[in-house]
């Protein structure tokens, strides 16, 4: 289910991989798998800001500015995840089927690893932000951060 879900997802709003060799690997390795790590280090994240930093260690970074940089630096995260993931596979494929790119082709690949890159990234802001809201009444002193809604 997260497979289909992460590869409706990720085609949805890139499009078929390019060259179209890979796209079984895409679909069965890279969208499915960085999609699951992106959700969990945006679930990570978000418990670091509202369990560890404004429940167990009670400090004060508890404001918008605050939540913001946590934001970034998931978005950053998400950025190294999808770039590091997905460039793994592709090579392990080709290196795998013996198969050679043209240079066409491998501007084609990194044009598409840029684009999918840059897709997590916003995917991972999302994930971390539906997350906040998910955990934020677990915290103590950051229960409005970023905003006062549902409390």
């Amino acid at each position: 289910m997260l497979q289909s879900f992460f590869t409706a997802l990720y085609q949805a709003l890139l499009g078929n991989p390019d060259p179209s060799s890979l796209i079984p690997v895409y679909r069965q390795s890279i969208f499915p798998g960085v999609g699951l790590t992106t959700f969990f280090v945006a679930l990570a994240m978000a418990l670091l800001f509202y369990v560890v930093l404004n429940r167990v260690v009670t400090t004060s970074f508890f404001k918008t500015q605050h939540w913001a940089i946590m934001l970034l630096l998931t978005a950053v995260l998400g950025a190294i995840v999808a770039w590091q993931q997905a460039a793994a596979a592709v090579e392990a494929q080709l290196a795998e089927t013996g198969e050679e790119l043209a240079v066409a082709q491998v501007s084609t690949l990194k044009r598409y690893l840029w684009g999918f890159t840059a897709t997590n990234t916003l995917v991972a802001v999302l994930f971390f932000i539906l997350c906040s809201f998910a955990v934020k009444s677990l915290s103590v002193s950051a229960r409005t951060t970023p905003v006062r809604w549902p409390n």
